[in-house]
């Protein structure tokens, strides 16, 4: 186990400076998946990494995480006090499921902070971290960053290609709540913007088919 525990370093080793070197331009990608230990149980409140960045995702009860990560990572991994260390190859694949084995060896978080992994979930957020200052307004700044959306700067309205329907105003949800006019919001305070369409918006239902625009604001 430890041979390849010191491969896997080697190759977050040479990861790192890729992931660290970019910023605001890096393309993220959903992955999702299942951890469980030897016997195929459920392993609960495991910390996922990507590369040696610690994700801030954790597996729930039924063992299943989700995320976002950088197109260009190459390690995804799990942590568990009662496990140890248990990685995969990401290849671009949607899910990958990481299984222990009755072989893992068990491993204090001090152990992995040597070999170069980092808890602090904030470096790994920052990555693809976006300036959003640089745009004098939010019709402006969605403009400019997403492309197939029509914008009306002066009349305020947003219109996603791809839905064909009768109200054509996608959904604004800003820190988790439902808005019906973004107008005021300034640029310099977000933190980030993501659009859901097609299928992703399915969770919203009708009001969503339009698009989803999701908003976080600085705390």
């Amino acid at each position: 186990m430890k041979k390849t525990f010191l491969t896997f370093t080697l190759i977050i080793f040479l990861a790192l400076p890729s992931l660290q070197a970019q910023n605001g331009n890096i393309k993220m990608v959903k992955i999702s998946g299942t951890v469980t230990d030897a016997q195929g149980n459920p392993i609960l409140k495991g910390d996922i990494f990507a590369d040696s960045l610690i994700t801030g995702v954790r597996t729930n009860k039924k063992g299943m995480y989700k995320m976002r990560t950088p197109i260009d990572t190459d390690i995804i991994s799990v942590y568990s006090e009662q496990h140890g260390l248990q990685s995969e190859v990401y290849n671009g694949q949607e899910e990958i499921n990481l299984k222990f084995t009755n072989n893992n060896e068990l491993l204090k978080k001090s152990d992995l902070m040597k070999h170069g992994y980092i808890f602090d979930k904030e470096v790994f957020r920052s990555i693809g971290r976006k300036d959003y200052a640089i745009y004098q307004n939010i019709y402006q700044l969605i403009k400019q960053e997403f492309a197939g959306v029509i914008v009306n700067e002066v009349s305020g309205t947003i219109i996603v290609r791809g839905y064909i329907g009768g109200d054509q105003t996608p959904l604004f949800i800003v820190d988790g709540s439902y808005v019906s006019n973004i107008g005021s919001i300034n640029p310099i305070e977000l933190k980030s913007v993501e659009l859901l369409k097609g299928a992703d918006t399915a969770i919203y239902g009708a009001r969503g088919a339009p698009g989803v625009f999701i908003i976080t604001m600085k705390k």
